[in-house]
């Protein structure tokens, strides 16, 4: 039985990212490897939801290490860890890899993204660093690397000379259906979320843009259009302060930040807003804009590779200012809600990805 282990260290509540991307792929990934016992590594004292009694969490039981950055207790600590146990293969859903790692295990990687080359200021200062010192070495280090788009995989040939082994998409996550109307606005009534408004999903913080997205509502309402929208956020405060002066603009009435939200309200805000506005610096698939789009919402975003794989024809795509993300509203708002369309990945299909990956790494 193939033994593997899992960097869990991003699966909690209220996770985002690398989190919702592993824990998307765990449970088909245990229909597709009934041969297989899994752990999963963390640092943190948050629940897990197990797929079947094949799986197993080992938590960092020293207090001390468990409080460092997870970057950090990523490189330093884990290896530790994973060495007692001595899996058959080791995946790095965060892309770092163990320091110290027994030669005898190999590392599959997930290539999230290239935030560190591409916008290392909009980083939080501990992650840029982990990630210019360790990431690139990690990745050319890897037994095999899985990116999570054709784009990210172009750039990692580009910037390391490493070709992808395979693609696993990120898909939409398992989610409630599209409420009924009435349902929906008034489940969005407890928010204080009036319609008609726009949305935007993700942690403020500084490479998502959403100082834009708030000038590029200014710009409009200053040339008399939408004057009753509402600017709904959707997402946590992040590292970087300067995303509070996103709320101290609330005063003005019409910007609703909402923080991390449900998944139940997520369904909602999707389902009945009159288009999601994802004005990126840049990402590494974009999981919002795809969400969007099984729930019939219209899509403004950035015009990179990478989104358009996950937008397709159906988005407007601009460039990164408030003019050009303004013009875009304006041109979505235009045209006729799309038809809630499910994409063609699927989390079935990132997990088979998955397990190849890992019967090639064990077999050779």
């Amino acid at each position: 039985m193939i033994k593997i282990g899992i960097d869990a260290s991003r699966v909690r509540d209220g996770m985002t990212g690398a989190g919702r991307y592993a824990s998307g792929i765990f449970a088909p990934l245990d229909a597709a490897m009934p041969d297989a016992q899994f752990i999963l590594y963390t640092c943190g004292d948050g629940a897990i939801s197990l797929p079947s009694g094949r799986w197993r969490v080992r938590r960092d039981t020293n207090w001390a290490l468990r409080r460092l950055p997870v970057t950090f207790w990523i490189h330093f600590r884990l290896a530790s860890l994973i060495n007692a146990d001595r899996p058959d293969v080791f995946w790095a859903p965060n892309t770092l890899t163990p320091k110290g790692l027994r030669g005898s295990i190999p590392c599959v990687t997930s290539v999230l993204d290239f935030n560190h080359v591409l916008v290392p200021e909009t980083l939080p200062p501990t992650t840029r660093i982990a990630s210019r010192r360790w990431m690139d070495a990690d990745v050319r280090a890897a037994a095999k690397n899985v990116a999570i788009s054709e784009g990210t995989a172009q750039r990692m040939l580009d910037l390391l000379g490493r070709r992808a082994d395979a693609i696993a998409y990120p898909a939409v996550p398992t989610m409630p259906p599209p409420p009924k109307e009435a349902d929906a606005l008034r489940l969005l009534g407890e928010f204080g979320v009036l319609r008609p408004f726009l949305l935007t999903v993700g942690t403020r913080a500084p490479r998502k843009n959403l100082a834009s997205a708030v000038a590029a509502m200014e710009i409009l309402r200053r040339r008399g259009c939408l004057l009753d929208h509402q600017l709904v956020m959707a997402g946590p405060e992040a590292w970087d302060r300067r995303g509070r002066n996103i709320e101290r603009k609330n005063g003005r009435g019409w910007i609703k930040p909402l923080g991390f939200v449900e998944d139940r309200l997520l369904a909602a805000l999707y389902a009945t807003a009159e288009a999601l506005v994802f004005p990126s610096f840049y990402e590494g698939f974009g999981m919002p804009v795809v969400e969007a789009r099984a729930y019939g919402c219209r899509v403004v975003t950035t015009d990179s590779p990478e989104l358009r794989e996950a937008g397709g024809e159906d988005a407007i795509y601009t460039d990164t200012t408030p003019e050009a993300i303004a013009a875009g509203i304006k041109t979505a708002l235009s045209r006729p809600r799309p038809r809630c369309k499910q994409t063609e990945y699927s989390w079935i299909q990132a997990a088979k990805v998955m397990a190849d990956i890992f019967r090639q790494t064990t077999w050779s």
